[in-house]
């Protein structure tokens, strides 16, 4: 954590946004707008169509969360495992502990969707009985991390932009345009999260800071431009004049990649340090936990179209900010509660790991040593 405290704050900033704004494209197309998701204006409000509108912007948080893990580059050890274990496991049980709170203020009795059995699976093995999407590919691409880091070693620029072009061509033209399921379809898989790992990475190793900086406006001025155009096909599709091979919400849709890649840069341009910024963006996937395990969007759907157009998106945007907060409040608590376990990890299973493996070591060229000294004797 110290390290993360002390690097620069643009990255962790752009995740805290990321998070922002798919709290709010959650909330609008799960429970307040949902005719939005189904690209359905007909009958609707002028309030409907620009959120619509708004969504090349909204769109984008999960392809620059991978695109950040591409920059940096995701390095797998046993510490980030299991943090990553802890933060499931924790909301894994922070899901029956709300329909338990809901039992006891209604007066419904102790009745969970749960049996005992299913909510200790869910605690120890959150990864197989979470069943949450981003989780999932995100899990897919920490454990190939290794294997795609080795191969970004070795390829040159020259061969880096070829694997990129392979990339797109299976992920775009191929998922995208032709929605081959089995390749990528909508971007909802382990397939396109590597691909954005394999542009992060690019991007990182030969698009120099300088470059970047410089053309930090023309960056904002092409994020702005790719996301007018989807906007555009977008609200054509909803007015049925059919755009052939559009598909507005996909994670491999080629103009909002465009416009993610553009934001992305846009922000890695900034440079500042903030220890509030980082610690903040620490809780940014237990926000996401929150949101798509335990709360979701229920609690919302009531007040689709209840008020004025005005109001109406006024709410929507101050429910996710106080959702935000109450988020980050949550997510510290679980970090202030797992802080014994890893005082502990570092004391003992860490440093015992440590001899463990030194000890591995020294008996293998031990051995190595006796196996040669009997060759040579023979």
């Amino acid at each position: 954590m110290g390290n993360r405290l002390e690097r620069e704050s643009n990255a962790e900033l752009l995740r805290i946004i990321c998070i922002l704004i798919i709290l709010l494209h959650h909330f609008c197309v799960h429970a307040l707008y949902p005719e939005v998701l189904q690209l359905n204006m007909a009958g609707y409000g002028w309030d409907s169509h620009v959120l619509l509108f708004m969504h090349a912007f909204l769109f984008i948080g999960v392809n620059c969360f991978i695109l950040i893990s591409g920059w940096f580059g995701i390095k797998p050890k046993w510490r980030s495992f299991i943090n990553l274990y802890l933060i499931y496991a924790f909301y894994n049980l922070l899901h029956p502990c709300k329909h338990i709170a809901k039992a006891l203020l209604y007066g419904d009795g102790f009745i969970l969707p749960y049996s005992v059995h299913d909510i200790i699976m869910r605690v120890i093995f959150p990864f197989s009985h979470g069943h949450l999407w981003f989780m999932d590919c995100y899990l897919g691409l920490f454990l190939t991390a290794p294997l795609l880091n080795a191969a970004i070693v070795h390829l040159n620029k020259q061969q880096h932009a070829f694997v990129l072009l392979l990339l797109t061509i299976a992920n775009v033209y191929f998922g995208d345009f032709w929605s081959m399921e089995l390749i990528n379809s909508y971007g909802y898989s382990l397939a396109n999260f590597v691909y954005l790992y394999f542009i992060g990475s690019y991007l990182h190793k030969y698009i120099s800071i300088e470059t970047i900086n410089n053309n930090r406006w023309k960056l904002f001025g092409s994020y702005c431009v790719f996301g007018l155009l989807w906007g555009v096909c977008s609200l054509l599709e909803a007015y049925s004049f059919h755009v052939p091979h559009w598909h507005a919400f996909a994670y491999n849709n080629p103009l909002l990649l465009l416009t993610a890649i553009s934001f992305f840069l846009f922000m890695m341009s900034w440079h500042f340090k903030s220890k509030f910024v980082n610690q903040i963006a620490i809780s940014m996937l237990g926000i996401y936990m929150l949101n798509e395990g335990v709360i979701k969007y229920g609690f919302l759907v009531p007040y689709a179209h209840q008020f004025t157009p005005v109001i109406q998106i006024t709410f929507w945007f101050i429910v996710s900010i106080i959702f935000f907060i109450i988020g980050v409040c949550i997510d510290q608590v679980r970090i202030f509660l797992t802080k014994p376990f890893w005082k502990g990890y570092d004391q003992y299973i860490k440093n015992k790991g440590l001899k463990c493996l030194e000890r591995i070591k020294t008996f293998i060229k031990y051995e190595d040593f006796n196996h040669g000294k009997e060759i040579r004797n023979s």
